[in-house]
């Protein structure tokens, strides 16, 4: 792979421009991405702690922003020790990709987080049967196997903006860092970045952003190695915090794997709040962890570039703090994301996207299927606003509306949807 291809500053769907050094296009890119429907959704979308009522812990749109803050970090370091870059590149753009990349990395994300895929994904295992006899197999796995870094794909490039004509239209390098697994889905791996309903577009960007590849699996963008990594960042180090503020984690716990990346000294906190002194370890842990990240890219740099380094090496999960970050995730997965109040709101998210997708499933394949749908069901597709499907546009097509609406609405709006349909 070429830095000259991999940086591409010409966008999807219009034709090719010269670069401008005023406006470039990647901070266009980035203020699309901002002001965007669904960018602004995700302030009421779950992080890790489902309807939340604390506002110091973090929804979607904090950690997108948080994440986005890194990953510019991460893009200009590593964008000054890279000898061969384009003339009209500078290592600030270079960090102004991963920027954008890193803002939109979530935008995909359905209601109520992880749990909200798995939900879509056993609901339509479990109920799909009933449409998908209108369905191709291999494209039953769009549903089966919904998944929130597809959607975000579908969205920057179909949904948003100039629906159905390029969406945001993002430049190529930008989209190109944005996806983490740039295929569509395979039986072998269990993550992928684009549904079969955007399989052409994804081959346009491999072939414009220079992503070697074929059959729709290519090559990872060496920057969406440092896209991933701005999000492992956050995630590990701020879920601690987000944790001590919901009472999940004492100060001593979240301290003791902080000050593993820090090693402070213990007069550094003397005099500071316990809050006090996780922001200051937490500032000085995300610091470090980045200077670690760019030494790893680096390290692995010839395997980025041909792209042969396995897309599962996690370059935080291998530096320098891979020991504290390993204690960090294990204390998320078996403490923070297993505390009562958050697995008692995921099983109320079952009930809640349950009837969301009966409702508007049902409604959908109904109404493009026969010539005289029920009322009710012409009332459900009225409800959908934009994104209700057209009569002839078939089954498949039908439920992607389904999936957008449902996959683009807030924690608290899909839960007051639910209630009002079920009348409670």
């Amino acid at each position: 792979m070429q830095w000259e291809k991999l940086l591409n500053y010409n966008r999807l769907s219009e034709r090719e421009r010269d670069f401008d050094d005023a406006r470039n296009p990647f901070s266009i890119d980035f203020d699309r991405i901002i002001f965007s429907d669904s960018f602004r959704r995700l302030d009421r979308k779950t992080q890790v702690h489902p309807m939340r009522s604390n506002d110091n812990v973090h929804s979607r749109l904090p950690h997108s922003l948080e994440v986005s803050c890194v990953g510019r970090s991460l893009g200009t370091l590593v964008g000054a020790e890279i000898k061969d870059l384009p003339t009209h590149m500078t290592p600030d753009r270079v960090g102004q990709i991963v920027q954008a990349a890193c803002l939109a990395h979530d935008i995909g994300n359905p209601p109520f987080g992880h749990m909200g895929e798995t939900i879509i994904q056993s609901w339509f295992e479990e109920h799909g049967g009933r449409f998908f006899d209108a369905v191709a197999p291999e494209l039953q796995t769009d549903f089966t196997r919904f998944e929130g870094n597809a959607q975000a794909f579908r969205i920057m490039t179909r949904l948003a903006m100039y629906r159905d004509n390029g969406g945001l239209r993002p430049t190529y390098a930008v989209i190109a860092a944005m996806m983490k697994y740039p295929w569509i889905h395979h039986n072998d791996i269990k993550k992928f970045c684009c549904f079969s309903s955007e399989r052409e577009i994804l081959d346009d960007i491999a072939a414009k952003a220079g992503l070697e590849g074929a059959d729709g699996i290519y090559k990872r963008h060496p920057l969406a190695f440092l896209s991933e990594a701005a999000d492992d960042i956050c995630y590990s180090i701020i879920d601690l915090e987000d944790a001590y503020e919901m009472g999940i984690l004492r100060f001593t716990e979240v301290k003791e794997i902080l000050n593993a990346i820090c090693e402070l000294p213990e007069q550094k906190l003397d005099g500071k709040s316990p809050k006090e002194s996780m922001e200051y370890m937490r500032a000085i842990a995300i610091n470090k962890c980045v200077g670690a990240v760019v030494n790893e890219f680096f390290a692995n740099y010839e395997a980025i570039m041909d792209g042969s380094l396995y897309y599962k090496h996690n370059l935080l999960e291998n530096s320098a703090y891979k020991e504290p970050i390993s204690q960090a995730k294990k204390t998320g997965s078996e403490v923070i994301y297993q505390n009562r109040r958050k697995l008692m709101l995921e099983v109320g998210a079952y009930n809640v996207m349950g009837i969301l997708l009966e409702t508007f499933s049902d409604a959908a394949f109904e109404y493009v299927s026969t010539d005289k749908p029920k009322d009710k069901t012409q009332h459900i597709i009225k409800i959908m606003g934009d994104f209700a499907p057209a009569k002839n546009e078939g089954v498949f097509k039908a439920l992607h509306r389904v999936t957008d609406y449902i996959s683009g609405m807030t924690d608290n709006y899909a839960t007051e949807k639910a209630r009002q349909i079920a009348g409670i």
